[in-house]
């Protein structure tokens, strides 16, 4: 940059580009560890079970886990303590929006907006 220009700068909320399992997904394994997968590197310290998390849709009970984050692969992953209940919808949740908690890139830039999905299992 030449002296004098001013650089723009852009700042851009990270999003999610993959989820799994499948939005509305069917006849899934009672074993599964719903993942998300995110545009660009996160905050390990804002992706935790606060900020993602799995909960019982009839009954809204939250499902007790732990999640991890690969920072290699921008993905988290949920894991349940336990086998989720059969035949069950289930509603896994990624919190952004304006306040904490909520899930962060590097620089700070926060999710835009709750990211819901669900599935039912088998």
């Amino acid at each position: 940059m030449a002296y004098g220009e001013t650089a723009i700068i852009t700042v851009r909320a990270p999003w999610i580009s993959a989820v799994s399992p499948a939005n509305n997904a069917t006849g899934v394994a009672r074993t599964v560890s719903p993942t998300v997968t995110f545009s660009e590197a996160i905050d390990p310290s804002t992706i935790n079970s606060t900020t993602f998390e799995l909960r019982n849709a009839s009954t809204n009970a939250l499902v007790f886990a732990v999640v991890s984050y690969a920072a290699a692969t921008r993905r988290a992953t949920l894991n349940p303590s336990g086998n989720l209940a059969a035949g069950t919808r289930f509603t896994a949740t990624v919190r952004g929006g304006a306040t904490d908690p909520r899930v962060k890139d590097l620089a700070g830039n926060p999710l835009a907006a709750n990211v819901t999905w669900s599935f039912t299992t088998r």
